[in-house]
């Protein structure tokens, strides 16, 4: 098969399987030969946060020498940017120190796959087979250390399929996939807490008593050591539209290229995920800390992709993400050495998510929103966002929109911004892709 066979066979797969559980992962790994049985893993869950604390955990592992692997998802611009490894100094990369697999890489893994989901007596969803695919990859890679991101929830998700991971770490838990996952934090951190198994340390987020108590209850019953970040321990230097520089317990003065105080929170999430590797006798400096988060840059977690006027692009696609978008974006406009004017919200959400609390929230920055559609199926019509929005914004001061279209939205937004303007693109990571498509390919 070429790229785009593979691909097409790839998406043609269901996207949730409805056989409940691993063994469907578990049936093709075994016709793959086990690859995933030869790595060691960092194995990172959650709901919000995930992406920024899997990125900077592997950074961090790479400037300490190791070949790391890292499974991400979702992709925003290429399917690719899901299965990466680490490369040597001065080679290409897409993600500072690491490269994307290959088309010709990726048509001949899933050609490979695609036979043996052929040999299956289980049916097999889209994520599961990319996971199998991400494991044969790493293997095949001689990967000594793999980030592994869970997809969604953590006990039946399909990467749940490893032993003991060296790390299991659950970010910040929160209300998401509720309908799969559980309709309250409780239920849904029971679920994520999945991955701890007996012979991993565990690091929590810890700001949520209910979910704490699930997390403490499933180390506690498979006999492993918990470790809390502290985070009273954090302290910032400088925080700015530019970037911030902060502290975490004798880690002193970490420059981080990322906005916003949550950022810091991951930054110390990845910092004692580091501290428990140490402890296993991985080698790693508080040299190689400080590299690893002051090169690590994330796509579409408040990425700055334009100067002038300044624009950021942020996946936050349910409330709790947004709040933590919308108080990094409040505290860096506090902390500029420049006044910001207005701040444009260019906004698009799926119609599936609490968008009426989303945009509650985006009013607290927002002078003026802009209602787009993104190009995918689940996206909320932009008439309808846009009749929404100016129900919550009626005598709040915020004007609201028209946008059609994300790339209709951005130009209408570029016409309105004035020099001291604030332009944010958000709603959804489905949205992020044509933003930064947008800026980099179109937008001179």
């Amino acid at each position: 098969m070429n790229i785009t066979e593979a691909m097409n066979y790839i998406h043609s797969l269901c996207w949730m399987n409805p056989d409940l559980g691993l063994d469907s992962t578990k049936e093709l790994l075994a016709l793959l030969g086990n690859p995933e049985k030869d790595l060691k893993y960092v194995h990172i869950g959650g709901t919000n946060g995930k992406g920024s604390t899997s990125a900077m955990t592997a950074e961090i592992l790479r400037e300490s020498g190791l070949k790391v692997g890292l499974f991400t998802s979702p992709f925003i611009m290429r399917f690719n940017e899901r299965i990466m490894v680490s490369t040597k100094n001065g080679e290409s990369d897409s993600l500072y120190g690491f490269k994307e697999i290959s088309d010709d890489e990726l048509a001949e893994l899933i050609t490979e796959v695609k036979a043996a989901i052929e040999k299956m007596t289980r049916s097999i969803s889209e994520f599961e087979a990319v996971t199998a695919l991400g494991f044969l990859y790493f293997k095949r890679q001689a990967c000594d250390i793999v980030v592994l991101e869970v997809g969604m929830g953590g006990e039946f998700d399909a990467t749940n399929v490893i032993s003991a991971p060296c790390v299991a770490a659950l970010v910040n838990i929160g209300l998401d996939h509720t309908k799969i996952l559980g309709e309250t934090i409780a239920e849904i951190a029971r679920t994520k807490s999945g991955i701890i198994k007996h012979g991993s340390d565990v690091v929590f987020y810890g700001e949520n008593d209910e979910a704490r108590e699930e997390i403490e209850n499933r180390c506690a019953s498979e006999g492993c050591t918990l470790t809390i970040p502290d985070f009273s321990m954090l302290s910032t230097k400088t925080s700015d539209l530019s970037g911030q520089v902060f502290s975490y317990k004798t880690h002193k003065n970490i420059k981080m290229k990322m906005i916003g105080e949550y950022q810091q929170k991951n930054a110390a999430m990845s910092i004692e995920i580091i501290e428990a590797l140490v402890k296993r006798g991985f080698k790693i400096s508080e040299k190689n800390i400080s590299a690893g988060i002051e090169k690590t840059s994330w796509i579409a977690r408040l990425e700055r992709i334009n100067d002038k006027p300044v624009v950021f692009v942020d996946g936050s696609h349910n409330p709790q993400g947004m709040r933590a978008t919308v108080d990094a974006v409040k505290y860096a406009i506090k902390a500029s050495d420049k006044p910001v004017g207005k701040v444009i919200c260019v906004f698009g959400v799926m119609a599936d998510k609490d968008h009426e609390e989303i945009i509650r929230i985006l009013t607290e920055t927002a002078t003026e929103i802009i209602a787009v559609q993104p190009e995918y199926y689940r996206a909320m019509k932009a008439e309808d966002l846009l009749a929404e929005a100016k129900g919550i914004c009626k005598g709040l001061g915020v004007k609201v929109l028209k946008g059609g279209r994300v790339s209709e939205g951005i130009r209408k937004a570029l016409k309105r911004a004035d020099e001291d303007s604030l332009i944010l693109c958000l709603g959804s990571l489905y949205m992020a892709g044509e933003v930064r498509n947008f800026f980099f390919k179109y937008h001179n």
